[in-house]
């Protein structure tokens, strides 16, 4: 995929073409920079718990409100 946006920058996506079509990973190629993110683990369980009140930022006082 090109982002004309972008200075003709692009993405390439790829999918496993077997089992489950999962999203497996996107190349970025940019003029700036290049990444690639990759996606495993998947139905795997989740153990996501909030994070510790001393751990959370209030982004109200931040800005003195």
């Amino acid at each position: 995929m090109t982002d004309k946006a972008h200075k003709g920058s692009t993405y390439t996506f790829s999918v496993a073409t077997e089992g489950k079509p999962y999203l497996l990973s996107v190349v970025y190629k940019g003029t700036d920079y290049p990444s690639t993110t990759s996606f495993n683990g998947f139905d795997e369980p989740l153990d996501v718990r909030p994070p510790a009140e001393n751990d959370v930022l209030d982004a109200r006082r931040l800005s003195g409100g």
